[in-house]
């Protein structure tokens, strides 16, 4: 059976700090185009069709700061009808920023705390994706490892298939970029398998008694050294961080018993020289992987396809 390969990429504002400008998100077109050349090379090296997924950014702060929520269909409704044609996944990617004042100035917090503003932050979402698309998405994301509890119902109320969010392995944290403001903490993965699962009902980083429908999807991670602590340090598989991690992450990945291989990037991974460097290194990578095994470059929702139609226990 074919080793799947899920790329994930959220399509959202080049820089963390939010603030709408004339050029718009240039990483997006950039990555469209790159990635549109090399689907042929990458369907000569698996031997079958190869798919991307991209995860759209709608929620308060795009709205915010650039006007509507789905800004992103009418600045680039081009190239996401170019994506959709060939076949790609579109879903959802939401953060939970609020606006702020601080000594003076407007700025950003992110709100991991209030229950209501981070049901207000993914309703928007869903219903701005709906309101473009027709339908609800099938897969999502939270930016920043983030997940709570009030996201859980409003998730299954629209039948999300698929979320990838949690981090195995990441300890609590006020804040996942230096110097951010924020409320409340992201929460303690550190008991999270490295493998899909029901969220327990009971705790959702863990599998366990459900009524929730979707899957856990882990991105793929892998131990790249060690913490202050000493404990095993575990890093996501991200496309444009230091190939050494990508190499070493994907060989731990590929030694496990039935596994996938999923990796993550933002669609700014193409406007810094070494962020360029290494994600074209993380391409060719793992288009010399798919000459030498068997690689299946997939949708999210066609991996849930074979985790439901196979019952199939994998690890990433």
């Amino acid at each position: 059976m074919s080793v799947p390969v899920i790329l994930a990429i959220d399509v959202e504002p080049d820089e963390r700090v939010v603030r709408k400008t004339r050029e718009g998100w240039p990483g997006f077109p950039m990555l469209v185009e790159l990635l549109m050349d090399r689907r042929a090379r990458l369907q000569d090296a698996t031997g079958r069709p190869v798919f991307f997924n991209w995860y759209l950014r709608l929620d308060p702060q795009i709205e915010i700061a650039f006007g509507d929520a789905g800004w992103v269909f009418d600045r680039y409704g081009e190239l996401i009808d170019r994506v959709c044609s060939a076949g790609d996944s579109l879903g959802l990617h939401v953060h939970t920023w609020r606006p702020v004042r601080r000594f003076f100035r407007n700025t950003w917090l992110a709100d991991f705390e209030d229950a209501e503003w981070i049901r207000h932050c993914l309703t928007l979402g869903l219903e701005t994706f709906r309101k473009r698309t027709g339908a609800f998405p099938a897969t999502m994301s939270f930016g920043d490892n983030f997940m709570h509890e009030s996201a859980l119902q409003v998730m299954n109320e629209c039948g999300i298939r698929a979320d990838f969010s949690m981090n195995p392995g990441m300890k609590p944290r006020k804040a996942l970029g230096k110097g951010e403001l924020s409320a409340g903490m992201l929460p303690d993965y550190q008991s999270t398998p490295r493998h899909p699962f029901k969220p327990s009902s009971a705790d959702f980083r863990v599998p366990g008694k459900t009524n929730n429908a979707f899957w856990e999807v882990p991105v793929t991670s892998g131990i790249v050294g060690k913490d202050k602590d000493g404990s095993d340090r575990w890093v996501k598989l991200l496309w444009g961080t230091n190939p050494d991690w990508v190499g070493g992450i994907t060989r731990q990945a590929l030694s496990r018993p039935s596994p996938y291989l999923f990796a993550e990037c933002r669609t700014d991974v193409l406007t810094h020289p070494k962020t360029r460097e290494r994600f074209l290194w993380a391409l060719d990578h793992y288009e010399s992987l798919a000459r030498e095994g068997d690689l299946e470059f997939m949708r999210l929702e066609s991996f849930c396809d074979r985790l439901e139609q196979e019952a199939m226990v994998v690890s990433a």
